[in-house]
């Protein structure tokens, strides 16, 4: 009988086995890191998204000269960019079925076009303090937006501050919170 040089049918079959196993582990193993890398590339997006949105909100608020309206989901407020008196506005439209919303800005001077700022925003929450102590009913150095509202003073001349609380997530990124604060510096003093 003659060798024949090659592989039998039964070598082949493992050697295929092996060589499945392998690619199989290499899979998960790559669709893994994929899926990790999706995650930390959707957080850079909030993280910038939110930073550039925060550092808008609160420049603005900054040069305002009063806040007109105040609530817990939308702020507006007088400014005065260098040419022209405006009204902004920042409010949180909420999703549909737990879906994150969409925070939007609107100007007095764009014929009351909603730009939206910022998507993937779970909530937000516009917090106002006042710095005339006089108001402050508790006694405790922090004069609360229903304080203000409470004083006979006009609310919307003693509000001082905006504190801003932001809730962001992505798919299947966990919720964030970013915080901003903003004293108004060009407050209208009555």
């Amino acid at each position: 009988m003659r060798c024949q040089k090659g592989f039998t049918m039964v070598e082949l079959l493992v050697s295929i086995g092996i060589f499945t196993v392998i690619m199989a582990g290499m899979f998960a193993f790559l669709w893994g890191a994929s899926l990790h890398w999706q995650t930390g590339q959707n957080m850079a997006d909030i993280n910038e998204n939110a930073r550039l949105g925060l550092n808008r909100m609160t420049r603005e608020i900054k040069q305002s000269s009063e806040i007109t309206e105040a609530s817990t989901s939308q702020v507006q407020f007088d400014v005065n960019f260098g040419t022209y008196d405006e009204t902004v506005t920042y409010g949180f439209t909420p999703g549909y079925g737990g879906e994150p919303g969409t925070l939007w800005r609107e100007s007095s001077l764009e014929s009351g076009q909603q730009l939206i700022l910022m998507d993937n925003v779970d909530s937000v929450t516009f917090e106002y303090f006042g710095n005339d102590y006089r108001c402050d009913e508790d006694q405790n150095g922090t004069v609360t937006y229903s304080e203000v509202t409470a004083c006979d003073i006009d609310s919307a001349s003693i509000i001082a501050r905006v504190d801003i609380a932001l809730s962001m997530r992505a798919d299947s990124s966990p919720t964030k919170v970013f915080l901003g604060q903003a004293w108004l510096r060009n407050r209208v003093v009555q």
